[in-house]
């Protein structure tokens, strides 16, 4: 009995030593941190994936679409892995965020993330390097990207997967009832985000639609760089929503307007690699300005 429990002992001791050991030896390991950030008065839920290294990092604001079941938490893993860090969120009223969802919302959410980012205590604590921090999204977060970059000028440069222009004229959503029905039909399903429906998504692209359309802000671009990844799918459609932002944008003064189609489904579910590959191949040419770095 006396061995037995000798053994258990010494066991209990590697086991004890060997998880000592597997602590990182640095103090600036890749880490993942819970944050509360607070728009408008209310709090939203996000992650902050933090590259390895004492930094600071350049920084990508990772934005997910409508409603946020294809959250891209692999392309966050993957930037973390080259050097960047990576913060993502759920808008006001989505996944349990307090207040209620909509378009504009999701918007102010988009600033109140950015200058809690370019906060200095907070950049400090989170190791960014406030200079670059660019952001990247998909879907509905592609129009929230380009909202970004074009309503803050403190952001580097913006990333849109297959993204739309919530406010574009002629849509389907808004004009030909069948597509209409269907969508107002999808949105009252989406339980995931508070106080929406249907009729408010439909509602709201009509009252605000000149507020919410990217095309009439694209001055604000300043020649900043922005890459466009289309899916060329029906979900969003080219026509209607990327190329006439994409011209709008390329017409402006020192203009630097990316595009490349990947040719896959909506959330290109065959492609990720590529996806991966054609994303940090711009951040990192056209994003991180080595100069700054510590």
């Amino acid at each position: 009995m006396f061995s037995t429990l000798k053994i258990i002992v010494i066991s209990l001791a590697l086991l004890l030593s060997n998880v000592a050991f597997a602590k990182a030896l640095s103090d600036y390991s890749a880490s993942i941190t819970e944050l509360t950030i607070v728009s408008h008065g209310q709090r939203m839920s996000g992650l902050a994936y933090l590259a390895a290294g004492e930094g600071p990092h350049p920084t990508v604001l990772l934005l997910h679409g409508y409603p946020g079941n294809e959250k891209n938490l692999d392309v966050a893993q993957a930037l973390r892995s080259k050097g960047w860090n990576v913060v993502f969120f759920h808008y006001r009223g989505a996944w349990g965020s307090e207040g209620e969802f909509s378009f504009r919302n999701a918007e102010q959410d988009v600033q109140a993330v950015l200058n809690y980012l370019n906060d200095e205590k907070n950049a400090l604590q989170l190791r960014i390097e406030r200079k670059q921090i660019s952001v990247v999204g998909h879907s509905m977060g592609g129009h929230m990207a380009i909202a970004g970059i074009l309503d803050n000028p403190l952001v580097k440069c913006a990333v849109a997967y297959d993204g739309a222009n919530l406010g574009v004229k002629n849509s389907g959503f808004i004009n030909d009832p069948k597509t209409a029905e269907l969508w107002k039909e999808y949105s009252d399903s989406l339980f995931m985000l508070k106080g929406w429906s249907g009729a408010k998504a439909q509602a709201e692209t009509k009252k605000y639609g000149v507020e919410l359309n990217l095309i009439n802000r694209v001055n604000k671009i300043t020649g900043r760089p922005v890459l466009f990844v289309p899916a060329n799918t029906r979900v969003i459609p080219m026509e209607l929503h990327i190329t006439p932002l994409v011209s709008a944008l390329k017409a402006t003064k020192n203009s630097q307007i990316f595009y490349k189609v990947i040719e896959d489904d909506h959330s290109f579910s065959s492609s990720r690699a590529e996806l991966v590959d054609t994303t940090f191949s711009f951040l990192n040419s056209y994003c991180k300005d080595k100069s700054v770095l510590r």
